[in-house]
């Protein structure tokens, strides 16, 4: 009987043994199942948000200009392409088609991560502000690259970024928070980009006590003149080698090719208006 208890025992564990790895082998099977309906919901959330800016923008006067750019969300695999035909298909409205896939001629492209994307949609970030960067090398959660064999010149790229603003902005006119949780952080502060087009520039800077704006030696010294408008607190700065001081409700211009710096030695944030413009900017 105690040989019997034993083996029945045994083949008990076994049995038992036998189903957990059988579940453990069920289970890494699935994963990737998983993952792959996941994204595929995902992708269609994506999917569902950009047809709102397809929406959208086929009310936008600058609808009419005709133009090709690529959307890419690496987190769900997501590549499509934004076609602009300039064909008028009513009294105030154009025809803009949201094809899958990439483009199939050389242009744009706009990198977005998933989380910046639905950002820019809730109206917490604007896209200009969500591409901000001081160098070409610099992180952005939103990016542009250009497909294989495109040589955009200065007024194409000056022309994307008046795309940029007007496509990834809802509605008429268009509106722009600025506010310091709608920031990102560039030139050595919290940025908000207003408006990018040729021959102008502007944004907003919320610059914390401590910080220092434009310390980097390369960024010192534009090819532009730009102004800064005081709107709050008091900055400290260096101007062509000379100390400068400048507080709320004065402006300040800056020349092209002049070196300057700026820091805020205050308990308080400093809050100034740029505009950047002229050739070049």
């Amino acid at each position: 009987m105690k040989t019997l208890n034993t083996l029945i025992a045994t083949l008990f564990c076994g049995l038992f043994m036998m189903s957990i790895c059988a579940q453990r082998i069920s289970a890494s099977e699935v994963t990737p199942d998983a993952e792959n309906k996941t994204k595929t919901v995902l992708k269609i959330e994506v999917e569902k948000i950009l047809n709102t800016y397809i929406e959208d923008y086929r009310n936008d006067r600058h609808a009419r200009e005709k133009r090709i750019v690529g959307i890419e969300v690496p987190e769900v695999d997501g590549k499509w392409t934004i076609k602009i035909t300039g064909k008028k298909i009513g009294e105030k409205k154009w025809e803009v088609i949201l094809l899958e896939g990439l483009p199939n001629i050389p242009t744009y492209v706009y990198r977005i991560e998933l989380k910046t994307l639905k950002a820019i949609n809730n109206e917490e970030i604007n896209a200009l502000t969500a591409q901000a960067k001081a160098f070409s090398s610099d992180y952005a959660p939103m990016d542009v690259y250009e497909i294989k064999g495109y040589k955009p010149t200065e007024d194409d790229d000056s022309a994307l970024n008046a795309f940029s603003f007007h496509f990834w902005t809802k509605g008429f006119p268009e509106v722009i928070p600025f506010r310091p949780d709608a920031t990102r952080r560039a030139h050595g502060s919290g940025v908000t980009i207003f408006y990018y087009e040729k021959g102008l520039r502007t944004g907003w800077y919320n610059i914390l006590p401590g910080e220092r704006v434009r310390e980097d030696a390369r960024e010192q010294a534009m090819p532009f003149p730009m102004m800064g408008v005081m709107i709050k607190g008091t900055a400290k700065g260096i101007v062509d080698g000379a100390p400068i001081t400048v507080s709320e409700g004065n402006t300040v211009f800056i020349p092209a090719n002049v070196h300057h710096k700026w820091w805020n030695e205050s308990d308080e944030s400093v809050e100034l208006i740029l505009i950047m413009f002229g050739k070049g900017a």
